[in-house]
């Protein structure tokens, strides 16, 4: 019975979860990743690769294979899918169900990040934490572009079960945690700056608090750095069969390095806090991380030193490039570094009391309204009208405020709603006088993008008929059934916090009252 009653505890909440975060964002999904960033590389090699597949067992002779920049491990990932929608026609093909991925890892991530909560917090902090990284930060709309998001779950991972620290290690949990921390490093080239935060877990995963238990466990410490490098080395020769069409890598990145110092501080500082693109303006929750890192740099320090690490690695590795957030959503390449600086927060909070939530939905109300644009619209509306524009250069996209994602898609949003003027001149002030000579500002035309991506909403205003209506009921019922999972979550999770509450009273009273009171 307490087995059963264990299980219930811990699965079932993350279960519901889980199930609800992926139905409500596949409800709200383009149900395409073909046109997101290089998700057409992939695609490709992965199509490629199972068509030589067929190819080795038929006697035929393979074709080249166009390898993607990121290399073979993120198009492992993609094969099944890539797999699966090659028997598909129409509308249900292959770009479609690619797209399910990103929206399965991205569920999982808020999955094991509830778990990783719940050992460091109440019930209650744990799933209002768990839902403001889902719906309130970058996360949503990345389940959509679908860059960062396999990393990231990598590491989140590697983080959950690397912080266990069980009494004893297995095989299958050590070999698990090792393939976990080689995605983490390999699946992207930025993977590189996150070496040092992956083997700060594995030192800190297989360290037993002396020499003589850390020898017990050196065979599989061997194993898990052998994985670790193995791969990320593996990965590495192929990702320079991509980058050799531009010389080497080392000669693609020279090319992008920036200019000195000054430049470098100022696009560390840019992660942070620029309108444009800076972390605290796409996910506002994380601004508590902040507040709260030197109590928990105090009372958990591994915890502060891996997320710092992480956060670390990732800022000023980027921060190199002068491409340091390009034209996506946000700071994308600070994607995996949400997660970890989430359980930040939930490791300096108790229990969930009005006062205390009231700062954290405060700020998850504003990230929830950012998130909702980023996720509502495609993330290249801003570099397309830029474009029309004569305006989309790189210093533009990352700093002028005039081509603030967030305010071109509200205005655009708000246009979708009421319409309104169909024009946008996007002006600048010159100071003190526009010169003569200066290129003439062209205006945008709102209505060629004020188009949801979401195909439930996109197709709300349209007739259509056949596959196209069958596909528009599927993703309406994703919704309900998403909503109810994620309330069915939240009662479990209340349940959880009822019981604790009452354990900890009935504990306290046996330790104040005799043995012999309690049974009278």
């Amino acid at each position: 019975m307490r087995m059963q009653l264990q299980y219930t505890r811990k699965v079932h909440p993350a279960a519901y979860l889980f199930g609800g975060v992926f139905l409500i964002y596949l409800a709200l999904s383009p149900g395409s990743v073909a046109n997101m960033g290089y998700a057409s590389e992939e695609l490709t090699a992965g199509s490629q690769i199972l068509s030589n597949a067929v190819a080795w067992m038929r006697g035929n002779s393979p074709t080249p294979i166009s390898w993607p920049r990121h290399g073979l491990l993120t198009v492992l990932f993609d094969l099944p899918f890539v797999g699966l929608g090659s028997h598909l026609k129409g509308h249900l093909n292959q770009d479609w169900v690619v797209s399910f991925e990103p929206i399965l890892l991205t569920g999982l991530m808020v999955m094991v990040l509830f778990l990783w909560l719940r050992r460091l917090t109440s019930p209650g902090w744990s799933y209002l934490l768990a839902l403001t990284a889902a719906f309130c930060t970058m996360l949503w709309p990345y389940a959509y572009i679908g860059l960062e998001v396999k990393q990231s779950l990598a590491l989140i991972l590697a983080g959950y079960l690397g912080f266990s620290h069980e009494a004893k290690i297995t095989w299958p949990r050590g070999l698990l945690f090792a393939a976990s921390c080689a995605v983490a490093v390999s699946v992207k080239a930025s993977g590189t700056f996150l070496i040092p935060a992956v083997l700060f877990l594995v030192g800190y995963f297989y360290w037993r608090d002396s020499f003589q238990e850390l020898r017990e466990e050196l065979p599989k410490l061997l194993a898990t750095l052998a994985i670790i490098f193995g791969v990320f080395l593996s990965n590495y020769a192929l990702r320079s069969l991509f980058f050799a069409r531009y010389g080497s890598q080392g000669h693609f990145f020279r090319y992008w390095l920036i200019d000195g110092p000054t430049e470098y501080l100022l696009q560390v500082v840019g992660y942070f806090g620029s309108p444009n693109k800076g972390l605290i303006v796409y996910a506002p929750i994380l601004l508590l991380s902040f507040l709260a890192f030197p109590r928990v740099l105090k009372e958990h320090r591994p915890l502060a030193i891996f997320t710092l690490l992480t956060l670390g690695g990732l800022a000023s590795g980027h921060a190199l490039q002068r491409f340091y957030v390009d034209e996506t959503w946000g700071a994308r390449y600070l994607h995996s570094a949400i997660a970890p600086l989430i359980i930040c927060i939930g490791a300096t909070r108790e229990r969930l009391h009005a006062s205390t939530a009231a700062p954290v939905l405060v700020l998850a109300a504003l990230g929830f309204w950012v998130s909702f644009l980023g996720a509502f619209f495609w993330y290249g509306v801003t570099h397309q009208a830029a474009t029309d524009a004569s305006q989309a250069t790189l210093e533009t996209l990352q700093g002028d405020i005039v081509w603030n994602p967030i305010l071109l898609d509200e205005r655009l949003f708000f246009y979708y709603l009421r319409g309104g003027p169909e024009w946008w001149m996007p002006n600048h002030i010159w100071w003190f006088a526009k010169p003569p000579n200066a290129p003439a500002e062209r205006p945008v035309n709102l209505s060629q993008y004020a188009v949801p991506q979401s195909f439930l909403i996109h197709f709300w205003r349209t007739p259509f008929h056949g596959g196209l209506r069958r596909l528009w009921y599927f993703y309406f019922l994703c919704l309900p059934v998403g909503v109810l999972l994620l309330a069915k979550a939240g009662w479990e999770t209340r349940t959880q916090a009822h019981q604790l509450v009452d354990g900890r009273q009935t504990k306290a009273a046996e330790t104040v009252m005799p043995e012999g009171v309690l049974r009278s």
